[in-house]
């Protein structure tokens, strides 16, 4: 049973343009995920990037259903906006983007959807991997290794599966990241979250939410996405409030793969 302890997100705020850009991270990451791309966007919006309930400095504050709780949480943060936001999101963040989108249209001008998993349906290695993951990793949160080599551990796998190409996860990066997994528990309790946002992403009618969609939207793929597969962007219908690209040689983080053709798609887009 996940806690029940809802609580407003941390937020990371930076500029101070008259609009305001939120930024949503995926999973098992946090508002750091942001880093390459936060100080370009700064200096023409008002940036806001999240730590979604259950991650990074808001990780004590989750429950269950999770992603309507991201939901409840982004439309108090900018409930009190002047304006219409922009929002961008990675993964598990292009999910949550999505479905705030769909269900707070007042409140959002455009929605970038980055590596969005759940536009064909979830890989069946997703939902067979996740138990066998645990299983092994329970071993591994039982046995003598050191916390703090299972923490240079957990960076190294984010790395590998985050982006196209490993070494540009640099020493911030891999530290800002893996800061918030230096003890066995909060690996636990990240495993724990995923068996959850699986289960509530394959729900989720992600196709037809796309289709319904009233903002404009961006997506975004990296060619070389090892979780959510560039693949799926076949199935996206370009319309004239829909753009679909696909950025090559870049994993499933543009943000940090490949931020400058990430900014070069995704700044054209806001502005128009």
């Amino acid at each position: 049973m996940l806690p029940d302890t809802p609580s407003r997100p941390h937020v990371l705020t930076a500029g101070s343009g008259a609009r305001t850009v939120v930024l949503i991270h995926g999973y098992s990451d946090h508002g750091g995920t942001w880093q390459k791309v936060i100080p370009t966007l700064a200096e023409r919006y008002r940036v806001l990037a999240v730590d979604l309930p259950g991650f990074g400095r808001s990780a004590g504050h989750w429950r269950e259903p999770l992603i309507d709780g991201y939901v409840e949480a982004l439309t108090d943060l900018v409930a009190g906006e002047s304006d219409r936001v922009s929002v961008i999101g990675n993964s598990l963040g292009s999910v949550t983007a999505l479905a705030f989108a769909s269900r707070r249209p007042d409140l959002v001008a455009n929605v970038v959807l980055s590596d969005m998993p759940g536009v064909t349906r979830i890989p069946r290695s997703w939902t067979r991997g996740t138990q066998l993951r645990i299983d092994r990793m329970a071993r591994v949160l039982t046995g003598p290794l050191p916390d703090r080599y299972l923490q240079q551990m957990v960076g190294a796998v984010y790395a590998s599966l985050a982006l196209r190409h490993p070494r540009r996860a640099d020493a911030a990066v891999r530290a800002g990241y893996a800061e918030h997994y230096a003890t066995r528990q909060q690996i636990a309790n990240l495993l724990a979250i995923g068996t959850v946002v699986i289960r509530e992403i394959a729900q989720m009618p992600i196709p037809r939410m796309l289709d319904e969609l009233t903002v404009p939207a961006l997506l975004v793929w990296g060619e070389n996405d090892l979780l959510t597969p560039a693949s799926a962007a076949r199935r996206v219908a370009a319309t004239a409030d829909r753009t679909v690209t696909i950025i090559p040689s870049c994993g499933h983080c543009p943000q940090l793969d490949c931020p400058s053709e990430f900014l070069a798609e995704v700044l054209p887009f806001l502005t128009r």
